[in-house]
């Protein structure tokens, strides 16, 4: 279990195998957190060099008031930069693949391939964004979790 401070949140992040294996960076969808990834991990190379982190507001990661999709890109690459990381594969799952596309958009020296599922450019409306958002202030993240899990 490692931390960093990065563009002034702390981020909760894992690594595993040899810092000179193949990187791949891992960025999960919304409402979940890195052990998402745990099967997967564990059915890849071991040397390998496997790095996943919680978004911010997820997992162990610090929570802001607001939070833009420049800044999940400007925090993965900031990552990238704390674990001297130049070039990796980026798997998106959900908002992780258009979190996966922004780092490419900004950053494209970082990214050498991307891995996108259940992903798109823009994912709902605003409108449905800030119903859920509504529903998460009022019941906390249970309140869609049976919608989460039906998507």
């Amino acid at each position: 279990m490692a931390f960093a401070r990065l563009n002034g949140v702390v981020i909760h992040y894992e690594t595993h195998g040899p810092a000179d294996g193949t990187v791949i960076a891992f960025a999960n969808s919304l409402g979940t957190d890195l052990r998402v990834w745990d099967l997967v991990v564990q059915r890849l190379p071991a040397d390998w060099r496997l790095i996943r982190y919680d978004k911010r507001g997820h997992g162990l990661s610090e929570a802001t008031s607001h939070v833009s999709m420049l800044d999940e890109a400007g925090d993965l690459a900031a990552l990238l930069g704390h674990l001297s990381v130049s070039r990796c594969v980026v798997v998106g799952l959900s908002v992780g693949g258009m979190i996966a596309q922004q780092l490419a958009a900004i950053r494209p020296d970082l990214v050498s391939a991307m891995v996108l599922s259940n992903t798109g450019h823009k994912i709902g409306t605003q409108e449905s964004w800030n119903s859920r958002i509504a529903d998460v202030r009022e019941g906390g993240i249970g309140a869609i979790a049976d919608t989460i899990l039906e998507r």
